[in-house]
């Protein structure tokens, strides 16, 4: 049976064990804090200089052919947009007016923090028809986040909506 002093001796690797827990706790916080960081910050920059000259283009296009757009940012941290996201919601006849799901084609990107992805929702309706749908469609990397990837799939979205 052990003695007062090899029961008093005991507590110290608990506690060691349980410091450390702490200190790897606080260390993985730290590091996942880092990683969102991160995200958020090559989020923006990609939509600076790849997603939002795409969408800027397609503007200019359906404004060339009597169409319309319009460039939505939000940064996140609102009530109503809580995660940073920007979209383009076209009309391909006349102006956008206030956009809707269920009556413009639209591509929606939003940064998903914790999982590191970004979330593309997608709509090509038009006026109520084409593809008929509207909603979440999948994830992407931020190094997907592309001018060319965005112009194709706004394309497709198109191409779906006048069909």
């Amino acid at each position: 049976m052990p003695t007062g002093d090899e029961v008093l001796a005991a507590f110290a690797p608990l506690l060691a064990a349980v410091a450390q827990r702490d200190r790897d706790s606080a260390a993985l916080g730290t590091e996942r804090l880092a990683a969102e960081q991160k995200f958020l910050a090559d989020f923006a920059r990609a939509c600076e200089t790849e997603v939002k000259p795409a969408m800027e283009a397609v503007l200019q296009r359906l404004r060339q052919l009597g169409g319309d757009a319009l460039v939505e940012e939000h940064p996140g941290g609102e009530a109503r947009f809580t995660k940073p996201r920007i979209a383009l919601w076209m009309s391909l006849e006349g102006e956008v007016g206030v956009p809707r799901l269920d009556r413009h084609p639209y591509l929606l990107l939003e940064a998903e923090v914790q999982a590191r992805k970004v979330q593309v929702d997608e709509g090509d309706m038009w006026r109520g028809a084409g593809g008929n749908s509207s909603g979440r469609v999948g994830k992407w990397d931020v190094s997907e986040l592309t001018r060319d990837r965005v112009l194709r799939e706004l394309l497709a979205i198109v191409q779906r909506a006048v069909n």
